[in-house]
């Protein structure tokens, strides 16, 4: 499994759960989404649980298949 934070750099920075990667959300708008397999398991989390979601959505509309959104970093502490 995959584990990415689409939170900011900032955030990011600040505090993540340990072996997550930061890929921010506005990246994935502008068209740009991870380097990694398609067919890989993908987690997903933010600060609330909205930009995962939307990242979700995105992702899965890019042809990535096994995408699971984790909500908030609240939730996984």
């Amino acid at each position: 499994m995959i584990l990415i934070d689409v939170r900011t750099k900032e955030e990011y920075d600040r505090y993540h759960i340990e072996g997550a990667i930061n890929h921010d959300i506005m990246d994935m708008m502008e068209g740009k989404f991870p380097y990694i397999d398609k067919v890989a398991e993908v987690s997903l989390y933010c600060e609330s649980g909205n930009r995962s979601m939307m990242a979700k959505n995105m992702l899965e509309n890019a042809g990535f298949n096994k995408v699971i959104d984790l909500g908030s970093i609240d939730n996984l502490k």
